[in-house]
């Protein structure tokens, strides 16, 4: 808001802005908002920014067709400032599955040395429920959330998809790395969490690198997870794929096809959490999820959104809230829009 009072045109503030509140009809940021819409030397990148606003405003206001429109032009706006290409994320599955192999030689077994702080990794796809399993778990004694942390891909993605020879000492290094950068974030406790949803790419890494890794895997309605993936504005740049519907259902395609191939080779290891479960029976649920990771009950794991630890991804709202049923559903309210794109996902 500070912002906006000194730069009434702040696109990005507007942006962010309709991610803090719930609009009502009459409220002072909306015809502002449609100023900046309706200039036409806005710069894309700005339209962008108030287009997604707008969805927001009008998904409020249950005007949805308006809605959908702005989230239309919003994303076609994003797609094409990042100048994404789908074939970009092709190749690099591609190139992930033919180094799997050639990782699965080599494994850095023996202990971690210094380097006492146990990963936990928690990944899947974007808008998963990713944060809220982030939530409950770092609300234990022994557990720090480090949130989505970008170590795994900057220092291990050049393994992961073979563009350097893989050995012994290369991973050695890898490893070093990646547990020096966690051991930060560590603040005297046992186990941290890195839940960047998309190491879901590097799992043959992590289990070469840190056999005995704690791997959880979230999955939640494939229709509402494409759907919020396409509804969000995601500010890095890895995620082009968000932009368009049908980009979605290929990547989400891609996703399944990959966890796939790691439950082939690691089976068991990767722990599989069924968000819709958890929503449904959070304390069985939360049980047998402590138990994997190999920790004693705490109860207030029953209370994550009583866990005041920052949280910077876009599910920042909704993880103050309680557990509640019901999330994976409100997609279908824009459904007469989608022309069935969403219909009969897996």
């Amino acid at each position: 808001m500070k912002a906006l009072k000194i730069k009434a045109d702040y696109a990005v503030a507007h942006r962010h802005l309709s991610l803090m509140k719930i609009f009502k009809l009459g409220d002072a940021e909306i015809p502002t908002m449609r100023t900046i819409y309706d200039d036409l030397s806005v710069n894309d990148n700005n339209r962008c920014h108030i287009c997604f606003a707008l969805a927001k405003v009008y998904e409020d206001l249950d005007e949805l067709e308006h809605s959908f429109k702005y989230l239309t032009e919003g994303n076609a706006l994003r797609k094409t400032i990042l100048n994404y290409d789908i074939q970009q994320d092709q190749n690099l599955f591609s190139s992930i599955k033919k180094t799997a192999p050639l990782l699965r030689k080599y494994s850095l077994k023996g202990p971690l040395g210094k380097y006492a702080n146990k990963p936990i990794f928690i990944l899947g796809m974007p808008r998963s429920g990713t944060t809220l399993i982030e939530q409950i778990i770092s609300s234990h004694s022994q557990i720090v959330g480090a949130g989505e942390l970008p170590f795994l891909s900057r220092y291990g993605a050049p393994i992961a998809t073979g563009q350097i020879p893989i050995s012994t000492s290369v991973l050695t290094k890898f490893k070093k790395q990646y547990s020096d950068e966690i051991t930060k974030y560590a603040n005297g406790k046992p186990f941290v969490v890195d839940k960047m949803p998309q190491n879901f790419l590097y799992i043959s890494l992590i289990y070469t690198a840190f056999p005995d890794a704690k791997i959880i895997h979230v999955k939640r309605d494939a229709s509402a997870t494409c759907w919020s993936n396409y509804k969000n504005y995601f500010s890095e740049k890895g995620l082009g794929y968000s932009y368009s519907l049908e980009d979605v259902i290929k990547y989400y395609g891609m996703y399944q096809d990959l966890i796939g191939y790691w439950m082939k080779l690691f089976n068991s290891k990767i722990y599989h959490l069924d968000y819709e479960k958890l929503v449904i029976n959070q304390e069985y649920e939360t049980r047998i999820l402590l138990n994997y990771i190999g920790i004693s009950w705490e109860n207030d794991c029953l209370l994550p959104h009583e866990n005041r630890r920052s949280v910077a991804t876009s599910s920042r709202q909704q993880v103050r809230q309680k557990v509640y049923e019901g999330s994976s559903q409100k997609w279908q309210k824009f459904k007469p829009f989608l022309k069935g794109a969403l219909d009969g996902l897996p």
